[in-house]
């Protein structure tokens, strides 16, 4: 990502206190999103300023798409997500530097939300992606799932056990 250039720019000076929404529509590939993103990104942006922080409720819609882990057919996965930044004038009375509340940038009043967006869209996608399931837990993949793959199918012998199948605990 070009750091010079703001791809989510939300300007925190200037606002008179209250509430003020903002809305966003980005190509996934302007804020570094992986390929599998192909829809645009949809990024609402509930600001709340007070005299002395200014509170982002921040809310991402998009989609991505992924092989299906058992079927290897595409499943589309909505992403859906929201996340708060605050930004206060003078962060200098927290000390420890581990304060989740950011400092607003004295040279340049206008912050780049990209990289919080991204990291919000990646880390809702699933470890694991499948077509769906039905009530009873079975795939709703469109091809069927080869048995070779089939957890349930498959017999685990282990030759290490064999020694004690053959003893006699009936004695």
């Amino acid at each position: 990502m070009n750091k010079k250039q703001k791809h989510i720019p939300v300007r925190l000076s200037g606002l008179v206190d209250g509430r003020h929404e903002l809305d966003y529509s980005v190509a996934p590939d302007e804020i570094d999103l992986p390929e599998e993103f192909g829809e645009p990104v949809s990024v609402h942006v509930d600001l709340d300023k007070t005299h002395s922080q200014i509170a982002l409720h921040v809310q991402v819609e998009t989609a991505a798409t992924y092989p299906c882990d058992r079927c290897l057919d595409p499943v589309r996965i909505p992403v859906t997500t929201d996340f708060v930044l605050v930004y206060a004038h003078d962060n200098s009375g927290s000390g420890d530097g581990e304060s989740d509340i950011r400092e607003i940038p004295v040279h340049d009043p206008t912050v780049d939300i990209a990289e919080d967006v991204r990291d919000a869209a990646v880390l809702c996608i699933p470890m694991r992606r499948i077509c769906g399931e039905d009530a009873e837990g079975n795939p709703t993949c469109r091809k069927p799932i080869p048995d070779a793959i089939r957890a349930e199918k498959q017999t685990r012998e282990d030759p290490r056990w064999d020694a004690l199948k053959k003893l006699d605990l009936d004695r």
